[in-house]
């Protein structure tokens, strides 16, 4: 277990989960005591360190105390949890025109499943002169000491192109990216911005937007990408997307999970699978986008949502994880998420074939993300607080 530096509770709040917990099947083979009841707390740590608006928080792939908390301007912070100390790894905007805007910036980090013998980390982020040409990048850079600093090529860290799309609006740019269990990267990409997608952009096999992709990590499409076989994209995995905010995989299962923050009506949890279509810009959640007119899903049905949050709870989703810890007996098997508006924490759990959703916290915070370690526990990152926190139990 990682040791956490100076603790400190912060925001305690029992909720009873019985209907979400109790009697539930829950997707190990696992079945709760109809009586039991839990509740989640967030535990500060880090308490004596301030980080500018955090998006990220991640473990390095071979040092449980040694994490990395990635700013949206740039900066990415290594930070040892059992020192209770930080180091910069890197501050991109000495070196590159990252653009500054409220979906902006370095959005996502990634470390190759290789890189305690190739050193390599992949960065997402949006470059350009100005915010009115930006461009969505994801580059490979290297680290020769560990993860401690970037291999430089004279004044600049050394960069590899991997990925890039120009993005006609600055809004919907998505930018996460992570290694999924078959060893590719995987990249979300929002529709381009603006309202009502008017370029059309998530229904449309041929351009990358709107869509999660599934590439080889130098930036080529992978083989066995379904979209291919419609004379899409071969880079797409799966499309139909508004602005996939946070997603993961499920460690045991290898389920992706996907957050897409909705319009004026829904915010969508997605199950998304290979050649998955998820309806926008004809649908939002489970309804048709209102203002549009006629559309045309392609290619046949849209997969409906898992749960759809309404506006009267939630207004910016943020995906999660499917919590795999052991400090939260409760919680196993449970897809845990929030909303970066309301500060909610929610729980999807299965019952049968069906998930239902439960209120599991109302934190107060704005969550930008959640991260998880190597023990499958889970933490939430508040991107306008700067502060990271540890699920931990309600009354514990």
């Amino acid at each position: 277990m990682i040791t956490l530096s100076a603790p400190v509770k912060y925001l305690v709040m029992s909720s009873l989960l019985a209907m979400l917990l109790g009697g539930c099947l829950h997707d190990d083979g696992d079945e709760s005591n109809d009586d039991a009841t839990a509740g989640i707390g967030l535990e500060q740590i880090l308490a004596g360190m301030h980080f500018a608006h955090p998006l990220l928080f991640l473990q390095h792939p071979g040092d449980d105390n040694i994490f990395y908390v990635v700013q949206q301007n740039g900066v990415i912070w290594r930070a040892d949890l059992a020192a209770g100390t930080r180091s910069e790894l890197v501050k991109l905007a000495d070196h590159y025109s990252l653009t500054d805007c409220g979906e902006c910036g370095l959005l996502g980090m990634a470390f190759d499943p290789g890189f305690a013998s190739n050193g390599f980390i992949y960065l997402s982020f949006t470059e350009g002169p100005d915010n009115d040409h930006m461009t969505s990048r994801v580059a490979r850079f290297r680290s020769a000491n560990n993860g401690q600093s970037l291999a430089m090529s004279g004044a600049a860290p050394e960069r590899t192109e991997v990925f890039s799309v120009a993005q006609p609006f600055t809004n919907h740019n998505g930018g996460n990216i992570a290694f999924g269990p078959d060893g590719l990267l995987y990249l979300g990409l929002g529709d381009g911005g603006s309202g009502n997608d008017p370029h059309q952009n998530g229904q449309n096999i041929n351009t990358v937007l709107g869509k999660m992709l599934r590439l080889n990590p130098d930036g080529s499409a992978a083989a066995g990408n379904l979209i291919a076989a419609q004379g899409g994209d071969a880079r797409i995995f799966a499309f139909g997307l508004r602005n996939p905010w946070r997603w993961s995989f499920d460690r045991e299962t290898g389920d992706l999970w996907v957050g897409d923050v909705g319009q004026n009506t829904f915010e969508e949890i997605d199950l998304v699978v290979n050649g998955g279509n998820y309806g926008w810009r004809c649908r939002e959640g489970l309804q048709a986008t209102s203002g549009i007119g006629a559309c045309t899903l392609t290619g046949g049905p849209a997969i409906d949502p898992v749960t759809v949050i309404g506006r009267d709870e939630g207004q910016s989703i943020t995906g999660g994880y499917v919590y795999r810890g052991s400090a939260l007996a409760d919680l196993r098997g449970v897809y845990v998420f929030g909303d970066y508006a309301s500060g909610r924490i929610w729980g999807l759990s299965r019952r049968g074939g069906d998930y239902e959703r439960a209120e599991l916290l109302k934190s107060g915070l704005n969550i930008s993300s959640f991260g998880e370690d190597r023990n499958g526990e889970i933490y939430v990152i508040d991107h306008t607080g700067g502060g990271i926190y540890r699920i931990v139990g309600g009354n514990g």
